[in-house]
């Protein structure tokens, strides 16, 4: 049977054009995806990262008004990185017809269900990608014979390490420093990240519980909700947490789990209306240029499928692939705390 004949050119392009990155991820929302046809993604962001507004003079009449100074920007160049995946198609369809699959119709939905995973497996690694930089400020490539960073030179001071292990922890006063910082840089953090872990000891401090039921309310239990009124009350602050985890192949070839965001950050942002910090940018990979010229159906397009035959070893592959990276125009407005557990 010819794998190659079940789904036609125009049927790949079809289902990548109509393929959606759309999830039910933090990422997307604090990233949400756009595409580009550039390989570089180009913005501009302040130099010295200082949004404080800055104070005219009084004049006398009849006099010159001094000359106002402009912020100095800078032009950011980020070259987006090319995620894929393939697998041996031929190798998957003999064994459907060991098994007695023989209806063309059920081999086409395997296939198509083959390709719904490859173009998963770079969704997810879009994903990764944009909770790392929101708990270190980097993206990080240590995978398929590759090893650098994407520095996205968050300031020093805003990387902060703290104790929480304690009960006695003063995690309010820690919490009041990183925002207070966040001002001192013109920025107004309204948002935490972190995880379900460090959560649990926020319950379980009794700063956080004196503050919500009084000197005789230590050792009250405490509900999230309970204590995002008070961070709300306090710093204008509202906690989401993030436990979601995914499958990744390690170097010896074992797979194992981890989890999107680590289990020990507890990371400040600033959110616009939409919940955003950044953009997740796409753009145009080699085997979707190959399709022919960009259009309106091209920017649709994020996640390209391909198949080919190779002679040896005979096998027919298909492939997805993405064009990816994360844009964070602000980086001095995140606030990164390392959290002992």
């Amino acid at each position: 049977m010819d794998i190659l004949q079940l789904i036609s050119n125009r049927d790949r392009l079809d289902f990548s054009q109509n393929l959606s990155v759309k999830r039910n991820y933090m990422g997307d929302t604090l990233f949400p995806d756009e595409k580009t046809q550039n390989l570089e993604a180009e913005y501009l962001r302040l130099a010295d990262g200082l949004q404080l507004p800055t104070m005219a003079m009084v004049h006398g009449f009849d006099t010159e008004a001094a000359i106002g100074d402009r912020p100095e920007l800078e032009k950011v160049r980020i070259e987006k990185l090319l995620i894929k995946e393939k697998i041996n198609q031929t190798e998957r369809v003999q064994m459907y017809l060991q098994k007695g699959v023989s209806d063309e119709s059920a081999l086409i939905g395997y296939v198509y269900d083959d390709m719904g995973r490859l173009a998963e497996s770079v969704k997810t690694r879009t994903e990764v990608a944009k909770m790392e930089v929101i708990a270190t400020g980097k993206m990080t490539v240590k995978e398929n014979n590759l090893n650098f960073a994407l520095d996205y030179d968050v300031p020093k001071s805003n990387f902060k390490n703290v104790d929480w292990s304690n009960a006695e922890a003063d995690i309010l006063g820690d919490i009041q420093e990183m925002a207070d910082a966040a001002k001192a840089l013109g920025k107004t953090v309204n948002r935490a990240v972190t995880s379900s872990k460090i959560v649990a000891l926020m319950r379980k401090n009794k700063g956080i519980q004196t503050a919500i039921y009084g000197v005789n309310g230590v050792g009250t239990f405490v509900t999230l909700a309970k204590i995002n009124d008070l961070l709300t009350e306090m710093f204008g602050i509202t906690i989401v947490t993030n436990d979601d985890m995914y499958r990744y192949k390690k170097a010896s070839g074992a797979m194992a789990t981890e989890y999107y965001f680590p289990r020990d950050k507890f990371s400040l942002v600033s959110v616009g209306m939409g919940g955003s910090v950044g953009t997740g940018l796409w753009g145009v990979t080699p085997e979707e240029a190959e399709y022919g010229a960009y259009d309106q159906k091209s920017a649709d397009q994020y996640i390209t499928i391909t198949q080919w035959a190779t002679p040896d070893p005979v096998a027919v592959w298909t492939k997805a692939s993405g064009l990816f990276v994360p844009v964070l125009p602000d980086p001095a407005g995140l606030m990164i705390a390392t959290v002992k557990l």
